[in-house]
């Protein structure tokens, strides 16, 4: 049975997902409209702007809520992105041991040594150069950084896999496929992938809320999401932008940072409960 704390977290990751999905159905204001005679109002609570307005007059609350949307979907795609790229990779390193082993490993810790910022940028650089050819089957700008956040967390996908594999190649299972005549393909698909399942859900919920938080800072620097599109971490990178000696509107900074905390501790309270069983 379930802990009131992972209820909580839960419920809270639920009706934020909820809420992201249908921000475009709400009766909500649009968050790119600017209004200058409405800048920097005060969060409300009772009546709108509930959040307040930022420095262009735009409704914070329904900002929040669109960066809601490029949060959460960076945080599942790029985790998905880890997973396919780490699983196999790690997999067969794993099962293969020996000199592909040590080779593929090498590798993954000569990536590992590049600066994370450097590698960001020398991605996305790459992958602008094909901006064109991919516009037109319909990946813009996003969908290359849904691929560069997912592509920073696969070495750590890759070294959970290779030490499921290297704990379940010694299973008399395994054994008993390899006398049985199994190539290494079908032993890794039909049985030691099977049973790194549970393993792997956890990893998956580890690394959402490390993908939300690379994502956010990412963009705090300047180096995520282009507007009109809208994240928490560039909502907060322009929360303090506005902030002056002169200009005190700390919520547009303390929304959506509390968002983003928030929501990664609901899911580390997710995991535990995972881990628990």
């Amino acid at each position: 049975m379930k802990s009131w704390p992972s209820r909580c977290a839960w419920g809270f990751l639920l009706l934020l997902a909820v809420l992201a999905f249908a921000a475009p159905y709400l009766p909500i204001a649009d968050y790119r409209a600017m209004h200058t005679d409405s800048r920097l109002l005060p969060p409300q609570w009772i009546h709108a702007p509930f959040l307040g307005t930022d420095a262009h007059g735009r409704d914070l609350l329904a900002r929040m809520l669109w960066g809601s949307r490029i949060s959460l979907a960076i945080g599942l795609f790029g985790s998905c992105i880890a997973m396919l790229l780490g699983v196999p990779f790690g997999l067969w390193a794993g099962f293969s041991g020996g000199r592909w082993d040590r080779l593929l490993m090498r590798l993954a810790d000569a990536l590992e040594s590049i600066p994370m910022v450097v590698f960001v940028l020398f991605l996305l650089s790459i992958l602008q150069e094909y901006r064109a050819e991919m516009a037109a089957l319909g990946f813009g700008r996003l969908h290359l950084f849904y691929f560069a956040v997912g592509v920073l967390f696969w070495i750590p996908t890759a070294r959970v896999a290779r030490a499921e594999a290297l704990r379940l190649k010694s299973q008399a299972f395994v054994q008993a496929g390899l006398a049985q005549g199994l190539s290494q393909t079908s032993l890794m698909r039909r049985h030691l992938l099977p049973n790194m399942l549970p393993t792997l859900k956890v990893m998956l919920l580890l690394t959402v809320p490390r993908v939300i938080l690379m994502e956010a800072f990412l963009s705090f620097l300047g180096l995520g999401v282009e507007p009109p599109a809208v994240s928490w971490g560039s909502l907060a990178s322009e929360g303090l932008a506005a902030l002056s000696p002169l200009v005190h509107a700390q919520w547009l900074v303390f929304l959506p940072s509390g968002a983003i905390a928030c929501t990664l501790i609901a899911l580390q309270v997710a995991v535990q409960e995972k881990r628990k069983h």
